[in-house]
This record gives C-alpha cells, structure tokens and sequence, in this order.
C-alpha cells in the first residue's frame, strides 16, 4: 500500500491551518501536518528531510502566509529556501502561499522565490483542492509557479491600464 502524499500546513492564523487541513484532510487524498509556530514547522521540515538535509525532502507541499510581524526577508518561505539551498542535491519544495496581503511585492517576491499559488484565505477552497492534485500527481510546480507569474502580470497590466 502506498501512502498518501504529506503537506505542510503553518500559518500563526490557527484557524486558516485547520480550514486547510479540514479541506484537504476530508478528501482522504492528503496527509496533513498542522503546525502553528514557525518553531513546530521547521521541526517538521527537518523530520521529513532525507539524507541529513541533502536531498529533497519528502514533503509534497508547503501551504503557508505570510507573517504580518516580520520583514519580508525573515518570512518562513524564505528560511526554507534558504534550508535548501544548502544543498545542490535538494529540489525546491512546492510551496502555496494562502494570505490576505496581496501587496504586489509581496506577491513577486513569493512568485520569484517559487511558489505555485497565491490563494487568499477566503476563496482557497475553491482551487486548493485541485491545485494540490495536480501540483502531486503531474509533478508540475514549476509549471504552476510559470502560470502563477503570467497571472499576475496580466493583473499588474490590467491594473496599470486601468490608471491611465
């Protein structure tokens, strides 16, 4: 029997964690791990890393927000890309940001470090759950990542257009 694929949840909002693990966990596709401290996260990356942290962990994704509390460059997206690139036989995790701060640069900061999606807390229910198929069963983050950037640029187009 094969187990099921293992996603990350951390966020300090303790109910969008248990909305996430409620949505994925009521598919009996995902296995969930419910963290609500930057500390328990980066305990549970470690406990899934292979190798002593040199090759790619065995997450399949990372669902995680922003922290409004810290700087940008101290945000858990970034602890974790850095966790990885220690090593160049690790891949970069899947990781979909699910946040209410849609700042633009925010938004290209987190798209140029990856990520696949960046869902807001009150419509991620619509995609997270066929967004986490395919990300698992196509292995396609880079793809998604690619999509998730033109999106955003025809919005930043839009937008701009809409100023003039």
């Amino acid at each position: 029997m094969q187990s099921k694929p293992v996603v990350l949840i951390y966020d300090i909002n303790n109910k969008l964690v248990d909305d996430v693990a409620h949505e994925l966990g009521s598919s009996g596709l995902l296995t969930t791990i419910n963290t609500y401290n930057e500390g328990n996260a980066v305990e549970a990356l470690q406990q899934y890393d292979r190798g002593f942290g040199l090759l790619t962990n065995k997450l399949s994704c990372v669902i995680t927000g922003w922290n409004n509390h810290k700087k940008p460059r101290d945000q858990f997206l970034y602890r974790l890309r850095d966790m990885e690139n220690k090593s160049p036989l690790r891949n970069a995790t899947p990781v979909i940001l699910i946040t209410e701060d849609h700042r633009p640069d925010l938004k290209q900061r987190a798209l140029d470090a990856g990520v696949v999606a960046y869902l807001h807390p009150d419509t991620f229910k619509q995609s997270l759950l066929s967004l986490m198929v395919e990300l698992i069963e196509k292995d396609n983050a880079t793809e998604l990542n690619q999509r998730a950037k033109l999106q955003f640029a025809r919005e930043q187009f839009a937008n701009e257009s809409e100023e003039e």
